[in-house]
């Protein structure tokens, strides 16, 4: 699977792989819901997305606010401040 973000908007391409069989099925199985691709697969994963943030998550909301921690201004400061390289 990979990903490609789109400098015209907020949103990112992404790719898997799968056969000529599965595909034109998962296309079925969209066009019956009356969805393209993209939205008929979210369908499923956004369940599982969260709702709200989790008592860590507030608490370090909370200490930004407060002044505290640290704050990144993009994706890339992200990674770079927590040592990773999202390309490896």
């Amino acid at each position: 699977m990979g990903a490609q973000s789109h400098p015209d908007h907020d949103k990112v391409k992404m790719t898997f792989e799968c056969t000529p069989d599965e595909r034109a099925y998962i296309k079925m199985l969209a066009a019956k819901a009356r969805m393209n691709l993209s939205d008929f697969l979210l369908s499923y994963l956004r369940n599982d997305f969260p709702k709200k943030p989790n008592k860590k998550t507030l608490s370090s909301m909370k200490e930004l606010d407060e002044g505290g921690g640290i704050r990144c201004t993009s994706i890339d400061d992200f990674w770079e401040q927590m040592g990773i390289d999202p390309n490896a």
